[in-house]
């Protein structure tokens, strides 16, 4: 009976991706059976399968309730491995969701975990995970340390896999301290693994991403607008959709560097459309953001001001809901506070030409 259930585990791993309703429901069913045969490690990767397929359907806040739902149980069986590897999964949740403290705390404890049993594939995730938070706070020096801390651990591993990922963060954190170089060195161990041992998707797509954002830097707009748009496609066929958002805000800025200012506003409000179809967060205060400012460079201060008020209102209403203030990069403060000073500076503007 045992083996029969974890083979129906393996089946539902495999329709996650096409298939996230009927896998949810599958993973339920699972739960319950695995309940009534009191598998404790089948209960844990029950629960994580359910967490997976909820989060494939945009229902965020309901997979984060069913992994810590699933911790309580392992904890009171004192089961360390599953337990690990769900502060981990639930580290990734929370940190989409920007609640980047309850983020740092999860990976924090599964690094904990991960010390105690001597995994390094534990420790791993968790560093990365750290590293993770801080590039969301824009400490990318320290992002890049503890991506570092993970690649020592991984290189005696030869896990292609965990090479990609760990090389996909230094990549990321490479460009934004404008070390490009190292950004193409890292991108370029990613495509040799993707060519020789992986199919990702996601990778490939991330890859042709950076790549195209390298492009974009040194302002080679034609080919970083092809490369963007490959990756686009990758996201969209494989149902990714946090990638086309990104991949979405940055087209904008390749079209407006193009000064095709039409472009990037449909790019930035299929990017706006999808924060709020999905509950991405992080792309919805992105893209708003945006948004702000194409319509300020445009002088259309009313449309500004419109999505100024959409930005206030995802910060406010995640205040709200988490108990404290939403985190964004130092770059977006940096536009918010530019989009802010120049509204009010119409504003007083408009006040003065009433006095005349």
């Amino acid at each position: 009976m045992t083996e029969a259930l974890w083979a129906q585990a393996e089946t539902i791993a495999s329709q996650l991706q096409d298939e996230p309703a009927q896998a949810e429901s599958a993973a339920q069913a699972l739960l319950q059976q695995a309940k009534l045969q009191s598998d404790h490690e089948l209960l844990a990767h029950a629960h994580r399968l359910l967490a997976r397929s909820q989060h494939l359907q945009g229902k965020t806040g309901e997979a984060i309730r069913t992994l810590q739902a699933a911790i309580r149980f392992l904890q009171r069986h004192k089961l360390n491995q599953p337990i690990m590897q769900a502060y981990d999964e639930l580290g990734s949740l929370l940190y989409e969701q920007l609640n980047y403290y309850a983020a740092l705390d999860a990976w924090l404890k599964s690094l904990e975990i991960a010390t105690v049993l001597q995994t390094s594939h534990g420790c791993i995730r968790a560093y990365l995970g750290v590293g993770k938070v801080h590039f969301a706070f824009g400490d990318y020096r320290k992002a890049t340390h503890f991506y570092q801390m993970a690649q020592s651990l991984s290189l005696p591993l030869q896990d292609a896999r965990l090479d990609c990922e760990v090389a996909l963060n230094l990549a990321a954190s490479a460009y934004r301290l404008g070390e490009y170089n190292k950004a193409q060195a890292a991108l370029g161990q990613v495509s040799l693994h993707l060519l020789e041992d992986l199919s990702q998707p996601a990778w490939e797509a991330d890859v042709l991403t950076y790549n195209g954002l390298l492009h974009l830097h040194f302002s080679r707009y034609s080919v970083a607008q092809e490369l963007l748009s490959q990756a686009y496609q990758l996201y969209r066929k494989h149902r990714l959709i946090g990638g086309q958002g990104q991949v979405m805000i940055a087209l904008a800025r390749c079209f407006t560097a193009l000064a095709q200012a039409d472009l990037a506003e449909e790019c930035l409000l299929e990017a706006a459309r999808l924060s709020t179809e999905h509950q991405l967060l992080s792309l919805g205060v992105e893209s708003h953001t945006s948004l702000a400012q194409l319509y300020l460079e445009q002088g259309q201060h009313q449309s500004a001001l419109q999505h100024r008020k959409l930005l206030h209102a995802l910060l406010v209403g995640q205040h709200q809901e988490q108990g404290f203030p939403l985190q964004m990069s130092s770059h977006a403060r940096m536009r918010l506070r530019k989009i802010e000073r120049e509204l009010e500076t119409r504003k007083i503007r408009l006040r003065l030409l009433a006095l005349h």
